[in-house]
Protein backbone atom coordinates (compact mmCIF):
# COMPACT_ATOMS: atom_id res chain seq x y z
CA UNK A 1 0.00 0.00 0.00
CA UNK A 2 2.84 2.40 0.85
CA UNK A 3 4.42 1.70 -2.55
CA UNK A 4 1.22 2.73 -4.38
CA UNK A 5 0.91 5.91 -2.27
CA UNK A 6 4.55 6.76 -2.94
CA UNK A 7 4.09 6.22 -6.68
CA UNK A 8 0.97 8.40 -6.93
CA UNK A 9 2.33 11.24 -4.78
CA UNK A 10 5.68 11.21 -6.61
CA UNK A 11 3.88 11.34 -9.98
CA UNK A 12 1.77 14.33 -8.90
CA UNK A 13 4.76 16.11 -7.33
CA UNK A 14 6.84 15.52 -10.45
CA UNK A 15 4.12 16.85 -12.75
CA UNK A 16 3.59 19.98 -10.64
CA UNK A 17 7.32 20.52 -10.07
CA UNK A 18 8.03 20.19 -13.79
CA UNK A 19 5.65 23.05 -14.62
CA UNK A 20 8.51 25.49 -14.17
CA UNK A 21 10.04 26.75 -17.40
CA UNK A 22 13.34 24.99 -16.88
CA UNK A 23 16.06 24.08 -19.32
CA UNK A 24 14.56 20.66 -20.17
CA UNK A 25 11.10 22.09 -20.93
CA UNK A 26 12.68 24.81 -23.06
CA UNK A 27 14.80 22.35 -25.01
CA UNK A 28 11.89 19.93 -25.57
CA UNK A 29 9.71 22.72 -26.91
CA UNK A 30 12.46 24.08 -29.15
CA UNK A 31 13.27 20.59 -30.43
CA UNK A 32 9.59 19.89 -31.15
CA UNK A 33 9.14 23.16 -33.05
CA UNK A 34 12.29 22.63 -35.08
CA UNK A 35 12.27 18.88 -35.78
CA UNK A 36 8.70 17.74 -35.13
CA UNK A 37 6.77 15.79 -32.46
CA UNK A 38 8.68 12.49 -32.78
CA UNK A 39 12.01 14.18 -32.11
CA UNK A 40 10.40 16.12 -29.25
CA UNK A 41 9.12 12.92 -27.65
CA UNK A 42 12.54 11.29 -27.83
CA UNK A 43 14.09 14.27 -26.08
CA UNK A 44 11.25 14.26 -23.53
CA UNK A 45 12.03 10.65 -22.58
CA UNK A 46 15.70 11.52 -22.10
CA UNK A 47 14.77 14.60 -20.09
CA UNK A 48 12.52 12.61 -17.75
CA UNK A 49 15.10 9.92 -16.93
CA UNK A 50 17.04 12.20 -14.52
CA UNK A 51 13.83 12.60 -12.48
CA UNK A 52 13.92 8.84 -11.90
CA UNK A 53 17.63 8.90 -11.00
CA UNK A 54 17.51 11.92 -8.70
CA UNK A 55 14.27 10.79 -7.01
CA UNK A 56 15.81 7.38 -6.29
CA UNK A 57 18.99 8.91 -4.84
CA UNK A 58 16.98 11.38 -2.74
CA UNK A 59 14.71 8.58 -1.47
CA UNK A 60 17.70 6.55 -0.30
CA UNK A 61 19.48 9.57 1.18
CA UNK A 62 16.38 10.71 3.10
CA UNK A 63 15.84 7.17 4.41
CA UNK A 64 19.45 6.98 5.66
CA UNK A 65 19.15 10.41 7.29
CA UNK A 66 16.00 9.36 9.14
CA UNK A 67 17.54 6.12 10.39
CA UNK A 68 20.96 7.46 11.37
CA UNK A 69 19.77 10.68 12.98
CA UNK A 70 16.81 8.99 14.67
CA UNK A 71 14.57 11.98 14.06
CA UNK A 72 11.08 11.99 15.56
CA UNK A 73 8.06 13.64 13.94
CA UNK A 74 9.11 17.04 15.28
CA UNK A 75 12.64 16.66 13.92
CA UNK A 76 11.37 15.60 10.51
CA UNK A 77 8.96 18.54 10.49
CA UNK A 78 11.80 20.97 11.21
CA UNK A 79 13.94 19.46 8.46
CA UNK A 80 11.09 19.62 5.96
CA UNK A 81 10.44 23.23 6.97
CA UNK A 82 14.07 24.13 6.27
CA UNK A 83 13.88 22.48 2.83
CA UNK A 84 10.63 24.29 2.00
CA UNK A 85 12.21 27.61 2.96
CA UNK A 86 15.25 26.85 0.77
CA UNK A 87 13.12 25.99 -2.27
CA UNK A 88 10.89 29.01 -1.64
CA UNK A 89 13.88 31.37 -1.51
CA UNK A 90 15.13 29.86 -4.76
CA UNK A 91 11.81 30.63 -6.48
CA UNK A 92 11.68 34.10 -4.95
CA UNK A 93 15.17 35.37 -5.78
CA UNK A 94 16.97 33.05 -8.22
CA UNK A 95 14.49 31.32 -10.53
CA UNK A 96 14.09 33.11 -13.88
CA UNK A 97 11.92 31.29 -16.44
CA UNK A 98 13.00 32.02 -19.99
CA UNK A 99 11.70 30.22 -23.06
CA UNK A 100 13.92 30.28 -26.11
CA UNK A 101 13.32 28.54 -29.40
CA UNK A 102 17.05 28.23 -30.09
CA UNK A 103 18.68 24.87 -29.53
CA UNK A 104 20.93 24.46 -26.53
CA UNK A 105 24.57 24.22 -27.63
CA UNK A 106 25.31 20.64 -26.71
CA UNK A 107 27.10 18.09 -28.85
CA UNK A 108 24.26 15.61 -28.50
CA UNK A 109 20.84 15.01 -29.98
CA UNK A 110 17.47 13.50 -29.18
CA UNK A 111 17.18 11.34 -26.09
CA UNK A 112 20.84 11.69 -25.13
CA UNK A 113 20.60 15.48 -25.22
CA UNK A 114 17.50 15.43 -23.03
CA UNK A 115 19.32 13.19 -20.56
CA UNK A 116 22.33 15.50 -20.36
CA UNK A 117 20.15 18.59 -19.88
CA UNK A 118 18.12 16.84 -17.16
CA UNK A 119 21.24 15.73 -15.29
CA UNK A 120 22.38 19.37 -15.22
CA UNK A 121 19.58 20.06 -12.74
CA UNK A 122 20.92 18.85 -9.34
CA UNK A 123 18.41 20.92 -7.33
CA UNK A 124 16.05 18.04 -8.03
CA UNK A 125 17.83 16.21 -5.22
CA UNK A 126 16.72 18.86 -2.74
CA UNK A 127 13.18 18.82 -4.11
CA UNK A 128 12.82 15.03 -3.86
CA UNK A 129 14.41 14.91 -0.40
CA UNK A 130 11.74 17.38 0.70
CA UNK A 131 8.97 15.24 -0.81
CA UNK A 132 10.24 12.04 0.86
CA UNK A 133 10.72 13.68 4.26
CA UNK A 134 7.27 15.27 4.03
CA UNK A 135 5.74 11.85 3.44
CA UNK A 136 7.66 10.42 6.40
CA UNK A 137 6.36 13.22 8.62
CA UNK A 138 2.76 12.12 7.92
CA UNK A 139 3.42 8.41 8.45
CA UNK A 140 4.24 7.12 4.94
CA UNK A 141 7.44 5.38 5.95
CA UNK A 142 8.23 2.99 3.07
CA UNK A 143 11.97 2.34 2.83
CA UNK A 144 12.40 -0.94 0.91
CA UNK A 145 13.42 -1.62 -2.68
CA UNK A 146 9.78 -1.80 -3.83
CA UNK A 147 9.01 1.59 -2.29
CA UNK A 148 12.17 3.10 -3.78
CA UNK A 149 11.24 1.85 -7.27
CA UNK A 150 7.66 3.08 -6.85
CA UNK A 151 8.83 6.54 -5.76
CA UNK A 152 11.40 6.88 -8.56
CA UNK A 153 9.10 5.54 -11.27
CA UNK A 154 6.33 7.89 -10.10
CA UNK A 155 8.72 10.82 -10.53
CA UNK A 156 9.54 9.63 -14.06
CA UNK A 157 5.89 9.13 -15.03
CA UNK A 158 4.84 12.58 -13.78
CA UNK A 159 7.66 14.27 -15.69
CA UNK A 160 7.05 12.35 -18.91
CA UNK A 161 3.32 13.16 -18.86
CA UNK A 162 4.06 16.88 -18.63
CA UNK A 163 6.81 16.82 -21.25
CA UNK A 164 4.60 14.89 -23.68
CA UNK A 165 1.92 17.54 -23.16
CA UNK A 166 4.47 20.21 -24.07
CA UNK A 167 5.33 18.25 -27.21
CA UNK A 168 1.65 18.07 -28.12
CA UNK A 169 1.09 21.77 -27.55
CA UNK A 170 4.30 22.77 -29.33
CA UNK A 171 4.45 26.47 -30.12
CA UNK A 172 1.19 27.14 -28.28
CA UNK A 173 2.91 26.19 -25.04
CA UNK A 174 5.52 28.91 -25.62
CA UNK A 175 2.78 31.48 -26.11
CA UNK A 176 0.78 30.39 -23.07
CA UNK A 177 3.74 30.09 -20.69
CA UNK A 178 4.88 33.69 -20.94
CA UNK A 179 8.07 34.22 -18.86
CA UNK A 180 6.70 37.25 -16.96
CA UNK A 181 3.52 35.39 -16.00
CA UNK A 182 5.50 32.36 -14.88
CA UNK A 183 7.95 34.49 -12.94
CA UNK A 184 5.10 36.12 -10.98
CA UNK A 185 3.43 32.75 -10.40
CA UNK A 186 6.58 31.12 -9.08
CA UNK A 187 7.41 34.08 -6.84
CA UNK A 188 4.01 33.59 -5.26
CA UNK A 189 4.72 29.87 -4.96
CA UNK A 190 8.07 30.68 -3.37
CA UNK A 191 6.45 33.01 -0.85
CA UNK A 192 3.91 30.31 0.06
CA UNK A 193 6.72 27.75 0.49
CA UNK A 194 8.72 30.05 2.76
CA UNK A 195 5.65 30.79 4.92
CA UNK A 196 4.78 27.08 5.03
CA UNK A 197 8.32 26.20 6.09
CA UNK A 198 8.33 28.79 8.88
CA UNK A 199 4.92 27.62 10.14
CA UNK A 200 6.09 24.01 10.00
CA UNK A 201 9.17 24.75 12.09
CA UNK A 202 7.10 26.73 14.62
CA UNK A 203 4.66 23.84 14.95
CA UNK A 204 7.46 21.42 15.76
CA UNK A 205 8.43 23.58 18.74
CA UNK A 206 4.93 23.94 20.20
CA UNK A 207 4.31 20.25 20.95
CA UNK A 208 7.62 20.01 22.83
CA UNK A 209 6.85 23.08 24.94
CA UNK A 210 3.35 21.78 25.66
CA UNK A 211 4.71 18.35 26.58
CA UNK A 212 7.19 19.94 29.01
CA UNK A 213 4.41 21.94 30.67
CA UNK A 214 2.19 18.87 30.94
CA UNK A 215 5.02 16.85 32.47
CA UNK A 216 5.68 19.54 35.07
CA UNK A 217 1.98 19.70 35.94
CA UNK A 218 1.79 15.93 36.36
CA UNK A 219 4.44 15.92 39.12
CA UNK A 220 2.68 15.95 42.50
CA UNK A 221 4.78 17.73 45.15
CA UNK A 222 5.32 15.74 48.36
CA UNK A 223 3.28 16.72 51.39
CA UNK A 224 5.58 17.91 54.23
CA UNK A 225 3.08 16.60 56.78
CA UNK A 226 3.54 13.09 55.45
CA UNK A 227 7.31 13.29 55.90
CA UNK A 228 6.99 14.53 59.46
CA UNK A 229 4.27 12.25 60.68
CA UNK A 230 5.15 8.97 59.07
CA UNK A 231 8.84 8.09 58.77
CA UNK A 232 7.96 4.40 58.51
CA UNK A 233 8.22 4.11 54.72
CA UNK A 234 11.80 5.45 54.76
CA UNK A 235 12.66 3.02 57.59
CA UNK A 236 11.33 0.08 55.58
CA UNK A 237 13.46 1.15 52.57
CA UNK A 238 16.56 1.45 54.74
CA UNK A 239 15.97 -2.02 56.30
CA UNK A 240 15.37 -3.54 52.88
CA UNK A 241 18.74 -2.20 51.65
Amino acid sequence: MDALILFLIAAVASFVGSLQAGIVNTAVLAHTIKFGPDAGRRMAIGGAIPELIYAGIAFQFATLVLHHLGLDRAGIGALVGAILISIGLYFLFIFKPVFATNEEKLKAAGMRKGLLLGLANPQLLLFWCGVKLSLSSVGVEGHGILELLAFASGAFVGAIILLFQLVRLGRKAVERMHPNTLRTMFRLVGLVLVISGVIGIMRTRKPRDAAARDASQDVIPPDPADHGSSPAPYLHVAIAH
